[in-house]
């Protein structure tokens, strides 16, 4: 209902998160257990800033955000902003300087929609893949990862090809997903390397 969705907008603006995105990975957490405190956490596409914020409220846990986009002054303790393409080894580099290995990737970034479903699909698995082996380039072993993927024929897939380098695969939609939307949540744990099928 139009109603619900507001009450998220609503609680996002009252307890002051960015983006109601947040009660996404607040809830995909309680759930999975995809970062813990004292960790290093990398969170891809992150751009306004809402699962930064999450991940940040944890009082010992290391947050590295990095987006093509700025995402604009952030008061967060423990964090470091990264404006960089994923596909550079530049961008790589920059990362692995902060910490030489991330205990957990996270992903809410989605591709600019169009309107068309089968194009915004498309376009979301495009992206995924590219954040997935920039993950796989900055994980810990028995590393999590969780990222956003646009629900159409070519998910199953994807997913299968991800899975094999995790012990654990998942897809769930949280709570605060808008109604209608064709988003969905994929979350691995337990990163094995990359390794040739």
């Amino acid at each position: 209902m139009y109603n619900r969705q507001d009450a998220f907008y609503k609680k996002a603006k009252r307890e002051g998160y960015r983006s109601r995105a947040a009660y996404k990975l607040i809830e995909l957490n309680k759930k999975y257990e995809i970062y813990r405190n004292g960790q290093y956490v990398l969170d891809v596409g992150c751009a306004p800033g809402g699962w930064s914020q999450v991940v940040a409220q944890m009082s010992k846990t290391r947050i590295v955000g990095v987006d093509l986009l700025e995402t604009g002054e952030m008061e967060l303790d423990r964090y470091t902003f990264i404006q960089g393409d994923i596909t550079e080894q530049e961008t790589v580099d920059k990362v692995l300087a902060v910490s030489s290995g991330y205990d957990a990737v996270i992903s809410d970034a989605a591709p600019n929609t169009s309107g068309s479903k089968l194009l915004d699909h498309v376009n979301s698995i495009e992206l995924v893949r590219k954040i997935f082996y920039f993950a796989c380039s900055v994980l810990k072993p028995g590393g999590n990862f969780v990222c956003k993927v646009f629900e159409g024929e070519d998910r199953d897939a994807l997913v299968k090809e991800m899975r094999v380098h995790f012990e654990f695969c998942k897809q769930f939609r949280p709570e605060a997903t808008r109604k209608g939307s064709f988003e969905m949540y994929v979350i691995m744990k337990g990163f094995k390397g990359l390794k040739s099928e």
